[in-house]
């Protein structure tokens, strides 16, 4: 049965790389216009200062600003709780199963899928903040078009913004009440968010305040390059939502069976720990998943 199932799985993950690569030919102009749109907004022309104080960060602050990413509270309590569920079900796997091996195979199952849903909490809230940028720019080119400063203009436009960019403004404005001018203070409170957005707008705001010129023309060109690289994102995701996952589901699909085998009939499943041909199919069927879900992973990832 177990070698059946393997094959099968073997089977589903080609069917499934054939289908992807198959329609790949389709979404290829869509992925030209969206990365090259992408590409203006995120590559910057050279290396900024906020890039070398990140990588200058402390081990532990990296986990805190990727908490604040995902939108939880950067604190030690945050990562017991993330982490004391896996550690139960782990020992629980290993006892019900009677073999440790297995009890650490699922907390590394657990901790892979806390990652996937951290990254997926980050994914949205770098979307959300996005989305929120151009009526914040529009808001401040309105401030500054009828006589107000740079700063008297991002000061009234952060009072019309929502969370998850709200809390971001405010911390700037913190910092320049502080004594900080007002781009320092916004590439400091957008360093934990890797935001290039606002990274952008810090480099407009101190360009404007040194040395002068018109950052309202410039502010409303980057809403509306804004708008129009959200727009192509948008439909490329609807484009290519149902490939990406029928990708996820064929390649968790082995783990998952694998999963409910061992757990609901762990008599049958012990030996594979135990004989030798056991490990061997159990080392052919990592393998195979393996390779199947990195297959998987760059054909997606093509789209």
């Amino acid at each position: 049965m177990t070698p059946l199932l393997l094959g099968s799985s073997a089977l589903l993950l080609v069917a499934a790389a054939m289908a992807l690569w198959w329609g790949l030919a389709t979404r290829v102009q869509q992925r030209a216009a969206a990365e090259h749109a992408a590409s203006r907004l995120a590559q910057p022309a050279a290396r900024t200062p906020t890039d070398d104080a990140r990588n200058q960060r402390p081990p532990s602050k990296r986990w805190q600003d990727l908490l604040r990413r995902a939108g939880l509270s950067p604190t030690v309590r945050s990562v017991v709780l993330l982490l004391v569920p896996g550690i139960v079900l782990a020992i629980a796997a290993a006892m019900r199963l009677g073999v440790a091996v297995f009890g650490l195979f699922v907390f590394a199952l657990y901790v892979l899928g806390i990652g996937l849903w951290l990254y997926r909490r980050m994914e949205k809230i770098q979307q959300r903040l996005v989305s929120q940028m151009p009526d914040f720019l529009e808001n401040m080119v309105r401030m500054a078009g009828i006589g107000n400063s740079l700063s008297m203009a991002f000061q009234s436009a952060t009072q019309n913004v929502d969370p998850p960019l709200r809390p971001i403004l405010d911390n700037a404005l913190t910092y320049t009440r502080a004594g900080m001018d007002l781009d320092r203070a916004l590439q400091h409170a957008a360093q934990s968010y890797r935001l290039r957005p606002l990274e952008m707008l810090a480099v407009i705001l101190g360009t404007s305040i040194r040395i002068g010129g018109r950052s309202d023309q410039i502010l409303q060109r980057m809403s509306d390059f804004m708008r129009d690289l959200e727009e192509v994102q948008r439909e490329l995701q609807a484009t290519t939502s149902e490939t990406r996952m029928s990708a996820w589901v064929l390649g968790l699909l082995p783990i998952v069976a694998g999963l409910i085998m061992a757990l609901g009939s762990p008599d049958f499943f012990q030996p594979m720990f135990h004989d030798p041909l056991g490990k061997k199919i159990l080392l052919v069927a990592a393998l195979m998943e393996l390779g199947g879900g990195f297959l998987l992973y760059r054909l997606a990832k093509s789209l």
